[in-house]
């Protein structure tokens, strides 16, 4: 394999000399004194990273691939990372995995920084086929940092060169859907079907790589034949029509007009997390004797009352929320606690709907309209 070639960036800034600590001339042992902070107990030490970067699909490189392997300072999530040190290799006859050497001077790093070693594979043409996904941070307190194998995914779709490439497994598979025009689309790890009002046809594309661009995550699958991109922003977005909410806000550009509507289940809001009850029916509940609630994902929920536990099932369709009858315990307690909790019991027995508002907090909206208000329990 030819000798890659390797460029050293001068760093941002360089950390300041840290010295051994002084001794205490007032200790009568002779002890030194304690470090008392991180500057003064680290010493960067790393002259050497080295590793191997690779995937585990059996796929070959093309002819005249290249590589490209840095060590970036990552400290700041709202700035560029800056480069202190990278290695291009030209894989000429090579295939993965392509070990790396990036040779450094500790007096590059700051103690009090991060850093992290990433990777891209681009064709002869340059285009993005692999890259890194993930954090693989550096210890700068040792010598030779040894980083074993850095994992790559392969890279689909559109991706632009400071594109930063994210992990959306815990997004999908996801639905979403819009009115005026009416359509639906459905994305999983393999593939895009996107369905429109008045087409008989479903538009078919493999799920592209993921981006972060700006608040929203992009998948943007056009190419020469085809425009499709789907933008994902993580923000409550209430259908059009029946005002169900939902966790994320989804457009869809294909075609000249944006298609915009809601996506993801509305039952992971109410399942996110356990609801203390803040009021019922406009009614202040005693804050002595707080009312808990929490709705789980196999479409049973419960919690205690002023008095009592109570348990229940609930459903949800595309345009409410219907709950079964409140079974609850019989501990008896003072009349206006016992009151409240047959308020409380009695207005979830006739859900109808529910929402969030402004502040995250959970409405529980009956059939006539009685509501219930609940924080996130902290």
């Amino acid at each position: 394999m030819p000798n890659p070639s390797i460029r050293y960036l001068l760093p941002i800034a360089l950390g300041a000399a840290l010295g051994a600590c002084a001794n205490n001339s007032n200790q009568t042992d002779g002890a030194g004194e304690q470090p008392d902070t991180l500057e003064e107990q680290v010493t960067p030490r790393t002259s050497l990273v080295t590793g191997s970067i690779g995937y585990r699909e059996r796929i070959a490189l093309p002819p005249g691939s290249v590589a490209q392997v840095k060590l970036s300072d990552v400290s700041r999530a709202d700035a560029p990372a800056a480069v202190l040190a990278e290695q291009t290799i030209t894989l000429i006859g090579t295939q993965v995995p392509v070990p790396f050497e990036l040779d450094v001077e500790p007096r590059m790093f700051d103690a009090r920084l991060r850093y992290s070693v990433s990777a891209q594979i681009r064709d002869a043409a340059g285009q993005l086929l692999w890259t890194t996904d993930t954090s693989n941070p550096i210890d700068v307190t040792q010598q030779v940092n040894n980083m074993g194998l850095l994992t790559m995914i392969q890279v689909n779709g559109r991706v632009a060169d400071d594109a930063q490439i994210v992990d959306v497994s815990a997004l999908l598979p996801l639905r979403a859907g819009g009115n005026e025009p009416g359509w639906t689309l459905e994305m999983d790890a393999q593939r895009i079907a996107l369905n429109r009002q008045g087409q008989t046809a479903t538009q078919l594309t493999p799920t592209p790589t993921a981006t972060m661009a700006g608040e929203s995550y992009q998948f943007d699958a056009s190419n020469q034949s085809n425009q499709l991109r789907v933008d994902v922003t993580p923000q409550l977005c209430r259908d059009s029509m029946t005002g169900m909410p939902h966790p994320y806000q989804v457009t869809v550009h294909s075609g000249e007009t944006p298609l915009t509507g809601c996506g993801g289940s509305p039952q992971s809001l109410l399942t996110a997390q356990p609801w203390q009850v803040v009021s019922i029916n406009g009614a202040a509940v005693d804050p002595d004797h707080p009312a808990t609630l929490q709705f789980n994902a196999d479409g049973l929920f419960g919690g205690q009352g002023a008095c009592n536990q109570f348990t229940s099932s609930y459903q949800l369709d595309g345009e409410s929320l219907s709950t079964k009858a409140v079974a609850a315990t019989l501990r008896a307690c003072m009349d206006p606690l016992m009151q409240q909790d047959q308020q409380m019991f009695d207005l979830l027995q006739h859900l109808h709907r529910f929402d969030l508002d402004e502040q995250g907090n959970l409405l529980l909206i009956s059939s006539d309209d009685r509501r219930i208000v609940a924080k996130p329990q902290e």
